[in-house]
């Protein structure tokens, strides 16, 4: 999970990192009590999960009211990068010396964390590694024992830098952190300062941290939706198999719960090549018991607007077929108002045959219409027929 900067300095500020003064404002009225907390100028800045927000625009060092409250106005609301602004940080503006450069995050080649660091911050990386690659300065770290003294003293003198660097390795552990970045580390005098807090965390190692106050964040926009927020709670609660865990929304009609990692993005790519619009990307495997495929399939079909539903997946080794459906039959039933939208199934796998026969049932009973097509029907073919059967169902030619 990206955090915004602010959840980032708020992190650091855990371990003891400083950062200049900063107020978090969501609108403008909070502006305008925020400023009277901070002498002019004021650096105003964007909160969004995208970079390049100097470059962009989204950074502005304001020397009165008139120009604060004048980007604020312009900003709140407004999209940047495919995001829509709700945040906007107003910092004390530091008197740089220097600027300097450190991030810590995984080599998944060697298989250790490591140290990036520049004497040379406030620009991109990128744009240094281009120019001087000399200038980045990379310390592997020993995974058991940790970043030492002794190791940033190959690069860097004082102790109060080798400190802020320490501090930062620390939140890199504490917190499982897959990155921490700092661009730029502010000198002032003999102290250091972060002025930007760039901090990614491992969303496995969440449930370790639930006292971090971090916003959820979906896909779009960065803002999760009520129905992401409660198909990850489902993970969270039940370690068996996996169901909702990814979970993301998007603007179409046709409902998806797929099954496993490969075949999921073959349907989401099969469904979009045959003309069909996906209303959402999900998945459950490692077998999940019947109640965590309920409740993701009442939340996938929960949507509004919806015009067909796809149930598949390649041939399972070792998922139990007639429970993970009878986990979507029993969803489906507590969906209201009733589906009357074609569902299409393409399953194989261990139980199968007696998980369509209660399907055929489930059907004939409660008048749902339920496509089967078992392992002998290519998944494309079943991505095809359910984007077909939407389109008649929501032209009203549905069933003639």
């Amino acid at each position: 999970m990206k955090l915004y900067e602010f959840e980032g300095h708020n992190i650091f500020t855990k371990v003891g990192i400083d950062s200049p003064f900063f107020v978090t404002c969501t609108s403008l009225d909070e502006v305008k009590q925020a400023q009277k907390r901070l002498k002019f100028p004021i650096v105003a800045k964007v909160q969004v999960l995208s970079g390049k927000r100097g470059k962009s625009g989204g950074v502005r060092i304001c020397k009165n009211e008139k120009e604060l409250l004048s980007f604020c106005r312009d900003k709140f609301g407004s999209e940047f990068n495919g995001e829509i602004i709700r945040f906007i940080n107003l910092a004390k503006k530091v008197d740089i010396e220097a600027e300097l450069y450190a991030s810590i995050t995984y080599d998944t080649a060697s298989k250790v964390p490591f140290l990036l660091f520049s004497f040379e911050g406030g620009v991109e990386i990128e744009e240094v590694k281009g120019k001087d690659p000399d200038k980045i300065i990379r310390v592997d770290i020993d995974p058991v024992n940790g970043l030492s003294k002794k190791d940033l003293g190959k690069i860097v003198t004082g102790e109060k830098l080798k400190d802020f660097l320490l501090r930062l390795w620390d939140a890199f552990v504490h917190y499982d952190c897959r990155l921490v970045e700092v661009n730029p580390i502010a000198k002032e005098g003999d102290s250091y300062f972060a002025l930007d807090a760039k901090v990614i965390l491992d969303d496995s190692g969440l449930l370790r941290h639930k006292d971090l106050d971090v916003l959820p964040k979906g896909a779009i926009n960065a803002v999760a939706t009520p129905r992401e927020i409660e198909a990850r709670r489902i993970d969270a609660q039940d370690y068996r198999g996996s169901a909702g865990s990814t979970f993301i929304e998007f603007d179409g009609d046709i409902a998806i719960l797929a099954s496993g990692g490969g075949a999921s993005l073959m349907i989401m790519d099969a469904v979009v090549a045959n003309g069909g619009q996906v209303a959402n990307y999900t998945e459950y495997s490692g077998n999940p018991p019947a109640e965590k495929v309920e409740k993701l399939t009442e939340i996938v079909l929960s949507r509004e607007g919806l015009n067909g539903c796809l149930v598949a997946g390649a041939v399972a080794n070792f998922t139990d077929i007639y429970e993970t459906l009878s986990g979507f039959a029993k969803g489906l039933k507590k969906v209201k108002p009733k589906v009357l939208y074609p569902i299409v199934v393409r399953r194989g796998g261990p139980r199968q045959k007696e998980a369509y026969e209660m399907l055929s049932k489930l059907a004939r009973d409660e008048g749902f219409d339920i496509n089967l097509f078992g392992p002998e029907t290519p998944i494309s073919v079943a991505c095809k027929e359910i984007v077909e059967l939407s389109k008649k169902y929501k032209d009203g030619n549905f069933g003639r």
